[in-house]
């Protein structure tokens, strides 16, 4: 069983489509699946286009420590905001800098190649025959949730949508993501 989110649940399908033995069921969501910008934040967006993705790799690094701060709420409501432990906001600050590279510079060379893999994925997509279950936070900010329906009824996957939930789940409530990743596991 893989569970992926965000970034990291593209390349999974990717692999499922490559190698069908790869999981028996891939728990997906709050990611871009398809080519579909208009889901997708302003400055994911910019990240995809190659007229502004340079000037958005420069903002994002000038823009460190407010990300840092406010990545996990962003787009929130004061009442959906929750906690991240100060040692995990430390190990994010202290792991900004990987010898040249920032996450924001690992951001911006992801998304250089990411419209060709949405297309493969979409041209593919019937290639498809690990089981997919699709769980995604409602109130996401950064890829709409009208991503996920699509994703699931293209893929004839099951779709669980997290009510007050924003782009980070398995963060904002736990229990509710682990309790969704366990009903995928039970309808195997």
């Amino acid at each position: 069983m893989i569970y992926a989110t965000d970034i990291g649940a593209l390349p999974a399908l990717l692999a499922a489509i490559d190698e069908p033995g790869l999981a028996r069921r891939i728990i997906v969501g709050d990611f871009a699946p398809f080519d579909r910008p208009q889901y997708m934040q302003e400055r994911l967006q910019s990240m995809k286009d190659p007229a502004s993705a340079e000037a958005m790799r420069a903002a994002f690094n000038a823009t460190r420590d407010e990300i840092l701060q406010n990545v996990f709420t962003r787009g929130l409501p004061a009442t959906s905001h929750y906690g991240i432990s100060d040692a995990f906001r430390e190990d994010l600050a202290k792991g900004w800098p990987s010898g040249e590279l920032t996450p924001a510079d690992a951001f911006y060379h992801y998304y250089s190649h990411f419209t060709r893999d949405q297309q493969y994925f979409e041209s593919n997509l019937a290639k498809l025959n690990t089981p997919v279950s699709v769980v995604w936070g409602e109130q996401d900010i950064l890829i709409s949730k009208d991503m996920g329906e699509e994703l699931a009824s293209r893929a004839h996957a099951p779709l669980r949508i997290l009510a007050g939930i924003g782009h980070f789940p398995h963060l904002q409530d736990s229990a509710a993501t682990v309790a969704e990743v366990r009903a995928a596991f039970e309808a195997e």
